[in-house]
């Protein structure tokens, strides 16, 4: 896109866009948004945001990390910024994540706890979230302040926002990195930094001009399910997919915290084709869960009672039955490529209720240190085969190139 430059003494002169990977470094669009928070289009977020004051940048989450900046509204709604120039995949999937990371910290904290952070960061003694606001004209008392901030600390509930050049990644894809947030009740807004030159007569550029663009929007409803006011994302709790799993009704901690361990070792250690893929997560009590596009995720397991592990994709209702359908029709292909991985070919299976691809294996027991180490190889090999061999079909199949 080229903007006109129209000077009243001279003759209009276009204005070009800096090209992706040549735009304002991360730390100086942070400082620019830390300057003039004003800048950023939160009204189209959050109508009647109104001020916009900054709190700190590079504030320290002990346990999270940094976050760029932080912001707060005039009426007390806090604000976490992260800035990124979207180079891949991987930046892109990162940077979701590592926002998620500062509210599900920050969802811990006590406005106490919130205070001693910013006082440590900008070396001052106060309520400084108050006298901030109160400095920049905001009339909310120093009492309601306290208690609208400590609601949404309890209830995660934040505007978070991302800020880059080149954000171009679709919105179902976006839509998978945000799955699975049980307990935080966020907004979340990608927002587009475009940069433009104004250049001399030499060719020398001598004023920048940023442009925010509002890409793309959350916004959450009951019991923190997300849908999206952009086509394309859709965010529904997700329920227990009936795994083979077992249930985690009347589990111990010790066992829970054993299956944790297990699937934050899936999670660190995965290595996927596609660079994007969020890794899994937990679900239940020997069960987590890897988004896919489509109306499901997929489901890795592991089974005491058939001493089995196992990926599988549960579709159910209309639109489930239409995909099952379609990615039926390729099955023999599908096989092909699992084969080629040194797997066996899925079973697709017809059920009263439902439609399900499912890849099983044995594994019996003892669950010894070894087993558990084949138990997470097999698992990592079968997700990323079904990655590579489902998602581009199911995006073909919904419309949605992401």
């Amino acid at each position: 896109m080229t903007l006109v430059f129209v000077d009243n003494d001279g003759p209009a002169r276009p204005v070009s866009q800096v090209p992706e990977g040549e735009a304002t470094r991360e730390h100086p669009l942070r400082d620019l948004i830390h300057d003039h928070p004003s800048m950023l289009p939160i009204e189209e977020l959050e109508p009647g945001s109104g001020r916009i004051i900054t709190v700190a940048k590079e504030l320290r989450l002990p346990g999270a990390g940094s976050l760029d900046v932080l912001l707060v509204t005039e009426h007390g709604r806090l604000i976490i910024v992260e800035c990124k120039l979207w180079r891949n995949p991987q930046a892109r999937r990162e940077v979701v994540g590592q926002i998620l990371d500062y509210a599900r910290e920050l969802a811990r904290y006590s406005y106490e706890d919130l205070q001693r952070v910013i006082s440590t960061r900008l070396n001052r003694a106060g309520n400084l979230l108050y006298e901030l606001i109160h400095d920049a004209g905001g009339s909310i008392s120093e009492a309601a302040l306290v208690d609208r901030i400590t609601r949404d600390l309890r209830a995660g509930r934040f505007l978070l926002l991302i800020v880059g050049d080149g954000i171009t990644e679709g919105t179902e894809r976006i839509g998978e990195y945000l799955s699975g947030q049980a307990g935080l009740a966020f907004n979340l807004g990608l927002i587009e930094m475009a940069e433009y030159c104004l250049v001399d007569a030499d060719g020398e550029c001598r004023q920048r001009i940023f442009q925010p663009r509002l890409l793309a929007r959350t916004t959450v409803i009951e019991r923190h399910v997300i849908r999206s006011e952009v086509p394309g994302i859709v965010i529904d709790e997700i329920a227990d997919p009936t795994a083979p799993g077992q249930s985690s009704s009347g589990t111990n901690a010790e066992t829970i915290q054993s299956w944790r361990s297990f699937v934050e070792r899936i999670a660190a250690a995965a290595q996927f084709d596609d660079p994007a893929q969020m890794p899994p997560r937990m679900g239940g009590i020997n069960w987590m869960r890897l988004q896919l596009p489509g109306p499901g995720p997929l489901v890795l397991w592991r089974s005491v009672q058939t001493q089995e592990i196992g990926a599988m994709l549960r579709y159910r209702g209309a639109e489930g039955r239409a995909l099952f359908e379609q990615l039926w029709t390729e099955r023999e292909e599908i096989g092909e490529e699992f084969a080629a991985e040194g797997l066996a070919a899925p079973d697709w299976v017809m059920e009263e209720d439902s439609q399900v691809v499912r890849l099983t294996a044995p594994s019996p027991l003892p669950w010894t240190a070894e087993e558990e180490d084949a138990q997470q190889a097999w698992l990592a090999r079968a997700a990323n085969c079904f990655v590579n061999s489902f998602r581009p079909r199911i995006t073909r199949q919904s419309g949605d190139y992401t």
